[in-house]
């Protein structure tokens, strides 16, 4: 697959479109079983307790929330705040991670999950976002935090890049006999 631009999609996003493709035709999610996965999830409720308590904001956990009612674009967030911001917890399998983060701050945000917040208030149409890392080893300050605010320029890609992806998939699905939504089926 090919954007409308003829440049060829980086390895990552045609990963992502077959993992998709694959989701889709056979109806099975891809399970992931990491170590620093299952890290992540064991310390998350702590992280979104601390998270509350520290920041004064109230936490509803939510479920995948969908951009419109084609089901076609959605996010995870790990909690939509009483502020009206959404909310992306990390529990960083290493220290090392939290303390790039801690120290460095909003720079020493990954670029993926830069790309995954901005995503989310994309789907969300929500202006700020809180990033936050949790590090239950830390004997002080375990948790930092930071409010990224939307970027247009984010969403200008987001608004050009998700159609021409969702085209594509629809095509490659298509090819292969098979029809978005019979996954749910």
């Amino acid at each position: 697959a090919k954007p409308r631009s003829g440049k060829k999609w980086p390895d990552m996003k045609m990963s992502y479109f077959h993992t998709l493709l694959a989701e889709v035709c056979t109806g099975v999610a891809p399970e992931v079983n990491a170590k620093a996965l299952a890290w992540g999830k064991q310390y998350e409720n702590d992280a979104r307790a601390l998270f509350e308590f520290t920041s004064g904001v109230n936490v509803t956990e939510s479920p995948i929330i969908y951009r419109d009612e084609s089901m076609r674009t959605a996010c995870s967030p790990d909690g939509l705040c009483s502020d009206g911001n959404g909310l992306e917890l990390k529990c960083p399998f290493t220290s090392r991670d939290f303390m790039k983060f801690r120290l460095g701050g909003f720079e020493a945000i990954k670029s993926a999950y830069m790309a995954q917040v901005q995503y989310s208030m994309w789907v969300t149409r929500k202006d700020a976002w809180y990033f936050a890392n949790y590090d239950p080893r830390m004997k002080r300050e375990g948790l930092h935090y930071v409010v990224v605010e939307r970027d247009e320029k984010y969403m200008a890609g987001f608004d050009e890049m998700v159609p021409e992806f969702i085209e594509k998939m629809d095509e490659a699905l298509a090819e292969i006999g098979f029809v978005f939504g019979e996954q749910w089926r």
